[in-house]
C-alpha cells in the first residue's frame, strides 16, 4: 500500500483523536488527552509532534481535501520534553500514542477523516505500515535533535496484540512494568508539622539536602546515584539507554521537581562520613477536584494519576522518585528509614500521602512499601529506544 506520511498540523489532531484512542482503556485515554492538554497550556505548541499516514498523497490545502484524497491509515502523537533550561526542549520525546485509525468519523470533520469503506475492508499489511511510520518518524526526530524516546503503555498483561505490534514495530525496548503505589497516613501535626525535612530519622540516618550551587557536590551526587544502580532491581536495563546524568536531568525537567528534597544519605551527621545512599523526592502541588488527572513527563511518568478526588485540592503529594543504597548497606532495614523520611517530608508540607512507582521485579522494595500499607492503583509498561539516523524500512 503506497503511503503518504507527514508531520501534520495540530488542527487536524482533534478530529483524529477519538478514533486513535478508541482502543485504549478509559484511564489510558484520559492520560493521553491530559498529556496533550496540559502541554498546550504550558509549553510551545511546536513541541507536540503529530504524524499522519494516508494511503494517498495529500493536498497542502486541508479544506480542499475530499474523501478520495484523505483516507487516513494511522497516526502517532509525541511530545518533546522540556530541557533543564525550560526555554528550550530537551533531546527526549515521549510518545503519547500510536495506532491505526479504525473507522471514519461522520461529523463535521468528514472532509478530513472520510475514508473509503471498501479499502478499509481489505486487510492492510500492518507490519509494513508501522515500518514506514517508524522510518519517517525516527528520521524526523533525529533531524529535530531528539536522541531518546520513551513510551508508557498499558501493562503488558493488559495490552492488546495491536498495541504490542506498534511497540515492537517502532523498535521500542521494554525495560520494565511498573506498579504505582499510594499510601495515606494520619498526619501528626503536634509532633512533626514544624520538623525540618533535613533531619535525622531515629538517629539512624542523616539526610543532607544537596547544595545545587556547588558543582563539585553535584558531580559527587551523580557518582553516588550511579553506585546505587549496581545490582539494582528497578529498571536495570535503563542504564543501557541513558547515562546517570541524563536520568537525573530528566527528573529535573518534571513539573514536580523539588530541588530542596534531593538528599545525600549518611549514617550520621559527621561531615567526614561517606554517603551510603540517596533519596530523591518530588512535590505535586494540590490540584482542583474538577481538573483531570495530570501525568508527569518522564519514563516513570503518570504518577499524578494517583491523585484521587478525595485528596485533590487538600494538600501537596510527595513522590518518591528514586531511593537507593550502596550494595554494602542493603538488607539492613535502611530502606524503611528512607520511606519514613518521605513521610516526614510530606507531613512537613501539610500532606498526608506519598506515591511512587516500583518495578514489579523489585520484590525487596515492594516488601518495604507493602509494610507501609501502600497499595497498587495503576500499572504500566515502560518502553524506550535510542533515536538514530539509520532508520530503515523492512
Amino acid at each position: 500500500m503506497p503511503l503518504k506520511i507527514e508531520r501534520a498540523p495540530l488542527e487536524q489532531m482533534q478530529a483524529v483523536l477519538p478514533q486513535l484512542l478508541s482502543n485504549l482503556s478509559i484511564a489510558r485515554a484520559q492520560i493521553a488527552i491530559e498529556q496533550i492538554r496540559s502541554h498546550l497550556q504550558t509549553r510551545p505548541r511546536d513541541e507536540i509532534l503529530f504524524y499522519l499516514a494516508r494511503d494517498v498523497p495529500i493536498s497542502d490545502d486541508v479544506a480542499s481535501q475530499t474523501s478520495s484524497t484523505a483516507s487516513l491509515i494511522a497516526a502517532l502523537i509525541a511530545i518533546r520534553q522540556p530541557g533543564i533550561n525550560s526555554n528550550a526542549a530537551s533531546d527526549v520525546v515521549t510518545i503519547v500514542h500510536a495506532g491505526f485509525i479504525n473507522a471514519p468519523l461522520t461529523d463535521g470533520n468528514a472532509d478530513i477523516l472520510a475514508a473509503n469503506a471498501n479499502e478499509q475492508a481489505k486487510a492492510p499489511d500492518t507490519a509494513a505500515i508501522i515500518s514506514q511510520m517508524r522510518c519517517f518518524v525516527e528520521k524526523d526526530f533525529y533531524r529535530l535533535g531528539i536522541r531518546f524516546a520513551q513510551w508508557a503503555t498499558e501493562a503488558t498483561d493488559q495490552q492488546a496484540i495491536e498495541a504490542l505490534q506498534w511497540n515492537m514495530g517502532l523498535d521500542f525496548n521494554q525495560i520494565a512494568t511498573l506498579d504505582y503505589l499510594s499510601c495515606d497516613f494520619i498526619s501528626n501535626a503536634s509532633r512533626e508539622s514544624h520538623e525540618s525535612p533535613d533531619c535525622q530519622t531515629e538517629d539512624l540516618l542523616h539526610f543532607r539536602a544537596l547544595n545545587w550551587g556547588d558543582s563539585t557536590e553535584m558531580s559527587a551526587f551523580t557518582r553516588l546515584v550511579e553506585q546505587t544502580y549496581e545490582g539494582t532491581l528497578d529498571c536495570p536495563s535503563l542504564a543501557n539507554f541513558r547515562t546517570t546524568a541524563e536520568t537525573l536531568g530528566g527528573y529535573q525537567t518534571a513539573a514536580s521537581f523539588a530541588p530542596h528534597f534531593w538528599y545525600e544519605v549518611r549514617q550520621n551527621a559527621d561531615s567526614d562520613q561517606k554517603a551510603v545512599g540517596c533519596l530523591i523526592l518530588a512535590e505535586h502541588p494540590p490540584t482542583h477536584e474538577e481538573e483531570a488527572l495530570a501525568p508527569s513527563n518522564d519514563a516513570s511518568q503518570h504518577q499524578d494519576a494517583l491523585l484521587d478526588s478525595n485528596s485533590r485540592g487538600a494538600a501537596p503529594v510527595i513522590e518518591i522518585v528514586y531511593m537507593g543504597l550502596l550494595p554494602a548497606f542493603r538488607g539492613k532495614g535502611l530502606g524503611q528509614r528512607l520511606v519514613e523520611q518521605a513521610t516526614q517530608v510530606a507531613r512537613s508540607r501539610g500532606g498526608d500521602r506519598f506515591i511512587l512507582g516500583v518495578d514489579r521485579q523489585n520484590q525487596p522494595a515492594r516488601q518495604i512499601y507493602q509494610q507501609r500499607g501502600m497499595t497498587t492503583v495503576l500499572s504500566e509498561t515502560v518502553w524506550v529506544k535510542r533515536v538514530t539516523a539509520a532508520a530503515k524500512t523492512s
